[in-house]
């Protein structure tokens, strides 16, 4: 790399360009070596930041560069072979698509084997190219418009939080996890995550579900919205309207986490449920 910016520096105070056509095949080897094509972006960076006007300069005045401009689907790119905006546009519909039928974001690995005729390092030029698809905080690429993929505020946060941890935590984890998130995806101008906000968060939206004392899991686990008592009522509604007390303490203990006596006090509250002479519990009707 470094030989390489030697090179492009050298071009520049060598007499009448003699030295530019090493730096041509230079520039055409690190395309090549990416695929074919790179994001205009990310090439100059890798290149060194301080050579951006001349490598540009110097890609313009090249015959094999071909340059295509942004769009609202892609970002500028560089490219060696004219024409290729159209394979790059089919290619990222159909990984959008499948995205969407899968329901799950996938790694460059999972996504190279799928049936397509690109080399990895296309395919990941290809994905970095495109506004569509982004790469998340866990390493794996989906949808750009998917919270777990571009978490754009609290509430994005901890849901990826606890999607990863695949577990209910307390909010004040919650918080603490959320500034780690932060510092792994370099949001250095987002400011640390206050626990009391992320309660609040927590409280206002329904993808949350408190399991505990200030402890929440996700809805798409399975919980249940509501109070202890709106959790029985749901258990009896969905089990025949009749269960004994020991099969009812194991299925709101897998949607709560509070101690038995609270089942137990709730099942006496007689406004809502009835206990039969053989020991089963109903909704009052």
């Amino acid at each position: 790399m470094e030989g390489g910016l030697k090179q492009i520096r050298s071009a520049f105070s060598g007499k009448k360009g003699k030295n530019v056509e090493p730096v041509f095949g230079y520039l055409e080897r690190t395309l090549k070596e990416a695929g074919g094509l790179r994001r205009e972006d990310l090439l100059v960076g890798s290149l060194g930041k301080k050579d951006v006007n001349h490598i540009l300069f110097l890609m313009h005045l090249g015959d094999p560069f071909v340059r295509q401009s942004e769009t609202d689907e892609l970002h500028s790119f560089w490219t060696l072979t004219p024409g290729i905006q159209k394979d790059v546009e089919s290619l990222l519909v159909k990984l959008v698509r499948h995205f969407e039928k899968q329901a799950s974001s996938a790694t460059i690995e999972e996504l190279a084997s799928l049936n397509n005729p690109h080399s990895k390092n296309a395919l990941l030029s290809y994905l970095e190219v495109s506004k569509n698809i982004l790469e998340g905080p866990d390493g794996k690429w989906g949808p750009s418009s998917w919270p777990e993929i571009n978490p754009k505020g609290i509430k994005d946060k901890a849901y990826v939080v606890l999607k990863n941890e695949e577990a209910p935590l307390h909010f004040t984890e919650v918080a603490k996890f959320i500034d780690r998130l932060q510092d792994a995806i370099a949001l250095s101008s987002s400011r640390p995550a206050l626990a009391q906000t992320v309660h609040n968060e927590l409280i206002k939206d329904d993808r949350f579900v408190l399991v505990g004392r200030g402890t929440y899991g996700l809805q798409e686990w399975g919980y249940s919205p509501g109070t202890v008592k709106d959790v029985l009522r749901s258990i009896l509604k969905s089990n025949g309207n009749s269960l004994g007390k020991d099969d009812i303490i194991k299925k709101t203990l897998e949607q709560r986490q509070v101690k038995e006596s609270t089942i137990v006090m709730n099942l006496q509250n007689k406004q809502y449920f009835t206990r039969t002479s053989a020991g089963r519990y109903q909704l009052r009707t």
